[in-house]
């Protein structure tokens, strides 16, 4: 793989192009996550990275590069989304995964962590992040101004019973304590919750006051176009309920599809006429299969598999009357919030930055299938409390608009434009 990756890189040309030439503010942005590069150039991503997600940065930068782990591809993969496009343009980069393919491309990853940290003059790194921790310790030592979009609580999500790896004790401590001094010394930090990371994590500006070098917001990376809101579902009169969960990668158990699954077995056991949707894939997908099956509930649960963007997940969620996440560790989801926008009553757990969004009465611990399946019962028999979360949610969710977090990107983004032109 390391040998192939360098013939590749003979190919192209790495040419050192200065991130500002005049009034040209170019800008590397490294999320965490894996693509697909095509020979003609276009990448693809199974992720929300999509092309509409990086193109928030031209706001302000003239042009965004992103550093993720390639894999090239002859053609474009099934259901993936085009994340490459006009002024977005992708940096190649080994596509290792797992503590043991880093050792084995240790010395490319460096090489190539140096000179893109070399090549720009700021970059904003979204953690934490296997990618993103590696390449800004690079850029950290260029002592250039960059910023930090932190997205998740590594302490939680890392916990026990989230995935099954030997190093998963290792990668949580480590990371968590990255997140703790990366916080401190970054100049832009900006958090997906209003206060719970900002607490735990918090940044230089928060300890020490806001400065023209120093500065910190919170916006969600969701996408709630100001016209897709839905209105308030009627309730009345039904019988038969969809749940919908959903979930881009099966690749941890930490995102509650087996509690939902027993959840939904004491529904049905309780002659409710209750299905569940499930939306995304991954290598764990088979297990939950496997699973319904051995609950006796598999005709009652659909896997639909991976959808192609975030529009087709809203028009799924909308045709159901129930959102329910019982996860484990989060941000804060952006999926609770697009529920929230067409209307749906949400049940999630009391993590990270969903007690921001969701009131007391719809949170219940992850692996509490009991109190869900209570929780779900107690809302299909009453359905003024069903249609009044409804509205409420449709409220809440309106204080998440693209019109409104663009607004608050767009600010952070231009500090860090300016102390990068302020330093040259």
């Amino acid at each position: 793989m390391v040998e192939e990756f360098y013939v590749r890189l003979k190919k192209i040309n790495l040419r050192f192009i200065l991130s500002i030439e005049g009034d040209v503010m170019e800008i590397m942005v490294v999320p965490d996550g894996h693509y697909y590069k095509l020979p003609s150039g276009e990448v693809y991503v199974e992720s929300v990275f999509n092309y509409e997600f990086f193109a928030r940065y031209l706001s302000v930068f003239d042009k965004v590069f992103v550093l993720g782990r390639i894999t090239y591809v002859d053609q474009a993969p099934n259901n993936m989304k085009l994340a490459s496009g006009n002024k977005v343009e992708f940096l190649d980069f080994p596509a290792f995964k797992g503590p043991w393919q880093y050792l084995r491309n240790y010395k490319t990853v460096k090489k190539l962590a140096k000179s893109y940290s070399n090549r720009f003059d700021c970059a904003i790194f979204r953690v934490p992040g296997a990618t993103a921790n590696i390449i800004s310790q690079e850029f950290i030592s260029t002592k250039k101004p960059f910023a930090v979009e932190v997205v998740v609580d590594p302490w939680e999500y890392f916990k026990k019973g989230t995935i099954k790896s030997i190093t998963r004790p290792i990668v949580r401590l480590s990371w968590t304590n990255y997140l703790k001094k990366i916080c401190k010394i970054a100049n832009g930090v900006s958090y997906v919750t209003r206060e719970y990371l900002q607490k735990k994590y918090p940044s230089h500006s928060i300890i020490n006051g806001e400065t023209e070098e120093y500065f910190s917001t919170h916006y969600s990376s969701v996408s709630i176009r100001t016209d897709s809101y839905g209105k308030p579902k009627k309730y009345f009169n039904k019988s038969s309920y969809v749940i919908t969960h959903a979930a881009n990668s099966f690749t941890t158990y930490g995102k509650g599809h087996i509690t939902l699954m027993k959840a939904l077995k004491i529904l049905r056991d309780n002659n409710h006429d209750v299905r569940i949707v499930f939306i995304g894939d991954g290598p764990l997908k088979e297990n939950f299969i496997n699973f319904s099956k051995e609950l006796g509930v598999s005709e009652h649960v659909n896997f639909i598999g991976r959808l192609p963007d975030g529009n087709e997940v809203r028009n799924v969620i909308s045709k159901s009357d129930l959102f329910v996440f019982p996860t484990m560790a989060e941000g804060l989801p952006r999926v609770i919030l697009e529920a929230m926008s067409v209307g749906l009553p949400c049940i999630s757990s009391p993590v990270s930055g969903i007690p921001e969004i969701l009131n007391n009465e719809f949170l219940i611990d992850y692996d509490d299938y009991k109190g869900y399946a209570n929780k779900i019962m107690e809302l299909l028999q009453n359905k003024e409390l069903l249609e009044e979360a409804s509205a409420n949610n449709i409220s809440v969710a309106q204080e998440y608009s693209e019109e409104i977090l663009n607004k608050r990107r767009e600010v952070f983004f231009r500090k860090l434009s300016n102390l990068a032109k302020n330093s040259n």
